[in-house]
């Protein structure tokens, strides 16, 4: 099976929401909430993120899984000034797909799309009471630079990956 990652089309924003929900709901139920129901839907995506900014996998033409790179990530990053980094959001993998890799794959390609843009980095935020997420972006290689209390209550670490 073969991922091809692509920036997503307006009528492909349906199929990029209902990966996220489908990750959402199953983190849920495994007892810890990631993202709200309000924080999924295409209007509240579209505030915060460009459509450009937006990417699905594709595994034999089917959606298997999203991310968001952007740029400039001023709410989460505000003291970096520099446009060194690509910083990544919203990984998530449809259970039909889960156990494959496809996380890794879709990692590996913000890398190399980081490197192509010239950045130095690829950065990103994660719950940091999640220790096999934790884990998932240091085995890609990730570092933990910070770790602060992000909105008054969620505790976040904070990853970057070097380019070479």
């Amino acid at each position: 099976m073969e991922l091809v990652v692509k920036q997503i089309s307006e009528d492909e924003l349906e199929d990029f929401v209902s990966i996220l929900r489908e990750a959402a709901l199953w983190i849920k139920n495994g007892g810890v909430e990631m993202w709200s129901e309000g924080q999924l839907s295409i209007e509240k995506l579209l505030k915060n993120q460009s459509i450009q900014e937006m990417y699905i996998g594709y595994i034999n033409n089917e959606a298997a899984a999203t991310m968001i790179l952007q740029e400039k990530d001023t709410i989460l990053w505000p003291e970096l000034e520099e446009n060194d980094s690509l910083f990544l959001h919203k990984l998530a993998v449809r259970r039909k797909y889960a156990k494959l890799g496809l996380s890794g794959e879709m990692v590996d390609w913000a890398k190399v799309q980081a490197k192509s843009l010239g950045k130095t980095y690829v950065r990103l935020d994660c719950a940091a009471d999640r220790p096999k997420l934790c884990l998932f972006y240091e085995n890609q290689g990730f570092k933990r630079v910070s770790e602060r209390v992000m909105f008054g209550k969620y505790l976040t670490a904070f990853y970057e990956f070097t380019i070479a």
